[in-house]
């Protein structure tokens, strides 16, 4: 029987993509691993409840890299790291402003967050944070971070403006992926060690309620409506669906092995869920939710998934291989696989 210690004991560390597009931020899930073995996850704020990489991807990648302290600016063109700049110990999240300016990175072992210019291409400010921050989104309108302290069982939520810390809010315990809904006026949190999701009224900072999902808890999305949210939990192997009218689980999917980030295609349908431990990804029609297909990832431990603008292609980023592949949904292969170095790294934006 598959425990939640002996899943992830065996997990290695993993790196996630941000891409950044004109108008908005889109995000991934980032990935990290905690010091008891606990694979903790947190989600980027969205400015949009779809997920798009845009541009082809064809930006640059900013990456944290948990091995070296470092955060990486990577040209996916010419497959080389053109400058890495030291950060905080052991960089897991990395989400960057509304404007694009600055890189927030979430230090796990220095519990802290780094604030990068990315003109100068320097730390600028160092801000406190619990302990074991290893998610960081920021907020639909650009005003604050709030920062997933897995250690600590917190989040801390620090105002962009004049990067002060404004508030540390008591959630459930190891904080993982945390999702806006488009107003910013709710937040939606996965607690991995509580298994359920709390719902936090952000104009108070308060969590108002908690909704039992399944065993440990990491990726969530929202419908482009915002009626329901897709769970992705990683030892129960499923995904929790809740009717967020009602906050309640109208219904669980059972997909494969070890569920991790799931995302929305551009067109809203379809929901996508990258299975670490099967190597592929299940896809799940949200009209019927029901799983309708399987495709491959072509990598190890496949832990996120993005899309290009038109849907035709996801970008999927993998822990064990440390590669990002890209899928061609039209003939469901894959068709490239862009290495992203030998050392292992924790988060990928593009802008």
């Amino acid at each position: 029987m598959k425990t939640t210690d002996d899943h992830f004991l065996a997990a290695a560390l993993t790196f996630t993509i941000l891409f950044v597009v004109p108008g908005g931020v889109w995000a991934s899930h980032q990935s990290g691993n905690a010091p008891s073995g606990h694979r903790v996850e947190a989600a980027l704020t969205t400015t949009q409840p779809v997920v798009k990489p845009g541009h082809q991807g064809n930006g640059l990648f900013y990456m944290t890299n948990a091995a070296t302290d470092e955060l990486a600016i990577v040209d996916p063109v010419t497959e080389q790291i053109i400058k890495t700049i030291r950060v905080g110990k052991r960089p897991l999240g990395v989400t960057l402003t509304k404007n694009g300016l600055y890189a927030v990175t979430a230090n796990f072992d220095s519990s802290n967050v780094s604030v990068v210019d990315l003109k100068s291409l320097k730390v600028i400010r160092t801000v406190p944070a619990g302990i074991g921050p290893d998610g960081v989104t920021m907020t639909p309108d650009g005003r604050f971070t709030y920062v997933a302290n897995a250690g600590s069982n917190d989040l801390t939520v620090i105002r962009v403006m004049d990067w002060t810390v404004v508030k540390t809010l008591p959630v459930g315990k190891s904080p993982d992926n945390l999702v806006f809904s488009r107003d910013g006026k709710t937040a939606y949190l996965t607690n991995c060690d509580s298994n359920n999701v709390a719902v936090i009224d952000t104009s108070r900072i308060e969590v108002v309620r908690y909704i039992t999902v399944g065993t440990v808890p990491e990726g969530i999305v929202l419908t482009p409506d915002e009626s329901r949210a897709y769970v992705a939990n990683n030892v129960s192997d499923d995904v929790s669906v809740i009717d967020l009218r009602t906050l309640t689980v109208v219904k669980t999917i059972k997909v494969g092995d070890a569920p991790a980030g799931v995302s929305l295609a551009p067109d809203g349908r379809y929901v996508y869920v990258a299975n670490e431990r099967d190597n592929n990804i299940s896809v799940i029609d949200s009209t019927t939710d029901d799983v309708v297909k399987t495709l491959p990832t072509g990598g190890k431990f496949p832990v996120d998934i993005l899309f290009t603008d038109d849907g035709r292609k996801a970008f999927i980023s993998h822990r064990d291989s440390s590669d990002v592949t890209i899928l061609d949904l039209e003939t469901e292969k894959v068709v490239k696989s862009l290495a992203v170095g030998d050392t292992i790294h924790e988060g990928v934006a593009q802008k």
